[in-house]
C-alpha cells in the first residue's frame, strides 16, 4: 500500500505543487488506486501531475463528507477521468454553512449532483461500514460514543423553519486499509471525532493495532479541554504513525508533534506513506 497526499493546506517539500485549504490523497493498493477526497479544485490537477499520479487511470473516488474543500475538485477530476465510481454517504449533498456572529457562508459541495453525474460520477451510497476493494473499507456513518467530542458549533444546516441547527455530519466517514502491518485509517476531517472514528473501526474490524492514522483531525478549533481528552484517548491506542493534515491546524499539529515525537509526521502535499 502507498498513500500520497495530493491536496492539503501546505506543501511539505520543494516541488512545484499548490497548497490550499482542503484535503485529497491518492491510495495505491494491490487491488487498484483510489482518490480519497479532491480538495477545493485549485491544486488537484497540478499536484497529481507533479506527483506523477494519473487522474485518467484510477478505480474510484471516496468522498469523506460534503464540504467544498473535500469535494469541490471532483468536477475537475471527472473532466479528466470520465466515468468512475464515487463512494459517499447519501447525505453528501445536504446544504452546509459556516456561521459566525458576523457572517453566514455556504460551504457545501459547490456543484449539483446532476452536473457531476453527467461528467461521469457513478454515485455508490455508503451509509454503513462496507468493503469497496480487497483491502479497502469505508466506515459509513460513525456512531458518537465519546462524551467529549462535541463537534464544531459554527458548522450548521438549515432547520427547515428559517433557522439553523448544528450540522449532525451523518455523512462523515473514514477509509480503512487492511495491511500486513496493521490498519491504516484515512480521515477527511473527522467531524465525528477522531476517537469515535477509531473506536468504531476497532470494534467493527476486531483489531487493536493501527499502523497509521492520516488526515484531518478537526482538532484545530476544539477547546483545550477537548484537545487534552483527545490526546489522552489517543495515547490509549496502539498507533505506530500519526500523520496530521488540514483542519488539525498548525498550532495543534505542533503540539501533537511534541506529544507523539516518534509517531508523528506532517501530512502535507507530497507526503508519502508506504506499507
Amino acid at each position: 500500500m502507498k498513500l500520497t497526499i495530493l491536496c492539503e493546506n501546505t506543501v511539505g517539500r520543494a516541488i512545484p505543487a499548490i497548497g490550499e485549504h482542503g484535503f485529497a490523497c491518492w491510495l495505491e493498493t494491490d487491488d487498484g488506486s483510489f482518490l480519497i477526497d479532491t480538495g477545493q479544485g485549485f491544486g488537484i490537477i497540478q499536484n497529481a501531475r507533479v506527483l506523477e499520479k494519473d487522474l485518467s487511470q484510477f478505480d474510484g473516488v471516496v468522498l469523506s463528507h460534503g464540504h467544498y474543500d473535500h469535494a469541490g475538485g471532483l468536477e475537475a477530476v471527472l473532466r479528466v477521468r470520465g466515468e468512475v465510481p464515487v463512494y459517499a454517504h447519501p447525505d453528501i449533498f445536504e446544504p452546509r454553512f459556516s456561521r459566525t456572529p458576523h457572517s453566514l457562508r455556504f460551504i457545501g459541495i459547490p456543484q449539483r449532483r446532476e452536473l457531476l453525474e453527467t461528467l461521469g460520477a457513478q454515485f455508490h451510497e455508503t451509509p454503513q461500514f462496507q468493503q469497496i476493494a480487497e483491502q479497502v473499507f469505508v466506515t459509513g456513518a460513525i456512531p458518537r460514543t465519546s462524551d467529549f467530542e462535541v463537534g464544531d458549533g459554527n458548522l450548521v444546516q438549515p432547520d427547515g423553519q428559517g433557522g439553523y441547527i448544528a450540522d449532525p455530519f451523518a455523512d462523515d466517514m473514514a477509509v480503512v486499509v487492511d495491511t500486513p502491518k496493521g490498519l491504516v485509517v484515512i480521515l477527511g476531517c473527522a467531524h465525528s471525532g477522531i476517537i469515535n472514528t477509531l473506536n468504531y473501526i476497532a470494534e467493527v474490524m476486531q483489531r487493536e493495532h493501527f499502523y497509521a492514522v492520516v488526515g484531518g483531525t478537526h482538532l484545530g478549533p476544539v477547546s483545550s479541554e477537548q484537545f487534552e481528552l483527545t490526546v489522552a484517548a489517543l495515547q490509549g491506542f496502539n498507533i505506530e504513525k500519526i500523520g496530521v493534515s488540514h483542519c488539525t491546524g498548525q498550532a495543534r499539529a505542533a503540539q501533537l508533534r511534541n506529544l507523539f515525537p516518534s509517531q508523528f509526521f506532517y501530512g502535507s502535499v507530497g507526503a508519502v506513506l508506504e506499507v
